[in-house]
């Protein structure tokens, strides 16, 4: 009981976590129920009266998650509920995504750079984030293609 009480409050961490990334928190829920689980898939239903939310707000985070590619669907003949389970090769590409828009940011405030060539006063922030980006394009393909394999 006191594993379960811990894992628990390691899920509401896990949400609290994920809430600065745009993800509500019964979507981070979610999430970091589906991380620990066993069996690793579950139904809404299932989902629902683990985490003691509400069907509706199931439904709604689930898709949000299948659209960020973190979750997948999976139905089964003879089964009438569809079972949702982490993706985690998605968690992956969703990390790599974001990595790819912090890169292409870059393009867009080396743009406003040249908008503001002739006016270095006006251009100074900008030039900071500028060479901000400008770091992060160059390191993170490097530390993006240096990542471990993942656990078998």
């Amino acid at each position: 009981m006191v594993r379960e009480s811990q894992l628990s409050a390691w899920i509401e961490r896990v949400a609290a976590h994920f809430v600065a990334e745009g993800i509500p928190l019964i979507g981070g829920r979610i999430l970091a129920y589906l991380l620990v689980c066993d069996p690793v898939e579950r139904t809404a239903a299932e989902l629902s009266e683990e985490l003691e939310a509400s069907s509706g707000s199931i439904s709604t985070n689930v898709r949000l998650l299948m659209n960020l590619g973190v979750v997948t669907k999976t139905t089964r003949r003879g089964r009438q509920a569809a079972e949702y389970r982490l993706d985690v090769q998605g968690w992956s590409d969703m990390v790599h995504r974001r990595l790819e828009t912090l890169v292409r940011t870059r393009e867009l405030t080396s743009g406003g750079l040249r908008l503001l060539s002739g006016d270095p006063q006006r251009a100074h922030r900008l030039r900071t984030i500028d060479e901000l980006y400008g770091w992060l394009a160059t390191e993170l393909p490097d530390v993006w293609e240096r990542r471990p394999a993942p656990p078998r």
